[in-house]
């Protein structure tokens, strides 16, 4: 690849679009939420709890509905995904992680269909809508 001066200014707009997102406050909430939930004694007792009852999970699912724990280890990794995720730290860690996800699916789109309506672009959250359709046997006129 030859570099010139386009390709300068390229990399000069993606750095100046890089430093408005980390200045953004999505990503300044994502980044406050995300450091308190890990220094937050609570939700690190209540991670390693689900962890150490996922590998016991696996192990039991090795077996399946055969293994004689399989309904006690079901349930109560289950209650410890849910006590986990709904620890208000973690919650609103995860829903700050959702916004700046959603920012850069934006921010991706918007450079995306500058350059042409044609590119396809694989984005994070499945909700998030767009005017152009992949076309993958859904039907639809892409």
């Amino acid at each position: 690849m030859v570099y010139d001066e386009t390709i300068f200014e390229l990399l000069d707009y993606a750095e100046g679009i890089n430093r408005m997102i980390l200045s953004s406050e999505s990503y300044i909430n994502y980044r406050n939420n995300t450091l308190q939930m890990q220094c937050d004694p609570e939700v690190e007792r209540l991670r390693k709890r689900f962890i150490r009852l996922k590998e016991r999970y696996d192990e039991v699912m090795r077996f399946g509905r055969y293994h004689p724990d399989y309904m006690e280890v079901m349930l109560e990794t289950r209650r410890a995904k849910k006590a986990y995720d709904l620890h208000p730290m973690v919650a609103a860690a995860k829903q700050a992680e959702t916004a700046l996800q959603t920012l850069l699916d934006e921010v991706i789109v918007s450079v995306s269909a500058a350059v042409s309506s044609e590119i396809k672009v694989d984005r994070g959250n499945p909700f998030f809508t767009a005017d152009h359709q992949c076309g993958g046997g859904c039907s639809c006129s892409a």
